[in-house]
Parts: structure tokens; C-alpha cells; sequence
């Protein structure tokens, strides 16, 4: 289930995941700034493949679906290249 978020706040990515930890979120970038985009958050929900679908549907310019931070995992591991 998903919500729209009133007022379309106006975030970067990172910020949108501490600020709503325990939601996925749809934002719609202004740029296409690898390590951390700038765009507005326009929904969020509990079910990251609802809010994609959302996104494919209306169809959201430059739209991404990200983790709240409590949704983040990590491996664990190390990684050695050569």
C-alpha cells in the first residue's frame, strides 16, 4: 500500500531514507547525479515492486524507487580486486 506525500518534498536521495526509514520511496530526480540525486519525494509505500509499477503506470520522468534505511542491507563482506 502506498501514500502520496503532500507538499512533494524536495530532498536529496540519502536524506529521503532517513527521513522515511521504514517506507519505500518514489522521487522524481532533477538531475542525474550519481551519488546523490536531488528530486521530489511523490509517494511512498511498504512494497518497493507497488511503487515501481506506480512509477512505469503514471509514467514518472527520470522516476526511482529507493530503500528506506532500515529496507538497506549489507553483504557483509569484502571485496579484493586485483
Amino acid at each position: 500500500m502506498y501514500k502520496t506525500v503532500e507538499g512533494n518534498k524536495r530532498m536529496t536521495a540519502n536524506d529521503a531514507c532517513v527521513e522515511y526509514p521504514n517506507n519505500y520511496i518514489l522521487m522524481q530526480l532533477e538531475n542525474d547525479d550519481t551519488f546523490d540525486p536531488v528530486g521530489l519525494v511523490l509517494y511512498i509505500g511498504d512494497d518497493g515492486d507497488e511503487l515501481f509499477s506506480l512509477q512505469v503506470n503514471l509514467p514518472v520522468p527520470m522516476g526511482i524507487v529507493i530503500e528506506g534505511l532500515n529496507y538497506r542491507r549489507s553483504l557483509g563482506g569484502l571485496v579484493v580486486g586485483e
